[in-house]
């Protein structure tokens, strides 16, 4: 093997070690910050607690926001090709409902949206005034689900770009908002969802529950409901 050769293995052989090192350095801050993406909103919650169960190394938080008890967890979408990969909330308020089965308003609809019950619905129904399009808001039985008039309190919200999704059912409402959406050039280049320094924003999320709250209103308390109209 001649020196010339033998310089150039060496030389590739440094820059390998070099580039796992910094892959290993990203990696480890990559799993540092996600453990930071509640740090504004948990604050908000009473009897907020943190656990490690979510996807993607983010964790989960629960606890009590204006007196409901919520989930809030982190969906990473990097399914779409074509589209910088998001970020997304999902907020769940358990509360039981008057509500024979699930109502779910889907906007911006592209049939990947794995994390939504969507897919599952059969049955499309005609979407409220004041919500734009493209959306599609569906149910599994439309003799079952809450009528689309209780949705008449999230028109707003779901104008809103920041908005996914909102559902409805028996065990209560949840909303899925935009986080933050991933690196343009770490997804051009190695296809890694990487997002700078995500945190969930508290006031999006108190805004979205106010409303899911006005619309658990007008669907009713699973206690409040005549006998014989729970699923």
């Amino acid at each position: 093997m001649s020196p010339t050769t033998t310089g150039v293995l060496l030389l590739l052989g440094v820059a390998v070690l070099v580039l796992a090192r910094q892959h290993r350095s990203a990696r480890r801050a990559d799993v540092s910050e996600r453990a930071h993406v509640f740090d504004d909103l948990a604050p908000r919650l009473a009897d907020a607690r943190l656990t490690g169960d979510g996807a993607h190394g983010y964790p989960v938080l629960t606890g009590r926001l204006d007196g409901r008890p919520v989930t809030a967890r982190v969906v990473v979408d990097a399914v779409t090709l074509r589209k910088l990969p998001a970020l997304w909330v999902e907020v769940v308020v358990h509360r039981p409902l008057a509500a024979g089965g699930t109502l779910n308003v889907l906007r911006r609809p592209t049939g990947t949206e794995f994390f939504s019950p969507d897919a599952g619905l059969p049955h499309e129904l005609a979407p409220p005034p004041g919500v734009p399009h493209p959306v599609r808001v569906a149910c599994a039985v439309p003799e079952r689900a809450p009528s689309t008039t209780v949705l008449a309190p999230a028109t707003a919200l779901l104008a809103d770009p920041a908005t996914k999704e909102v559902g409805v059912g028996r065990r209560g409402l949840r909303v899925v908002l935009l986080v933050a959406e991933g690196d343009q050039t770490s997804y051009r280049t190695a296809r890694r969802a990487v997002f700078d320094r995500p945190r969930v924003d508290p006031d999006a999320v108190g805004r979205a529950v106010a409303v899911l709250d006005e619309v658990g209103d007008l669907v009713g308390d699973e206690a409040a409901a005549p006998a014989g109209t729970g699923a």
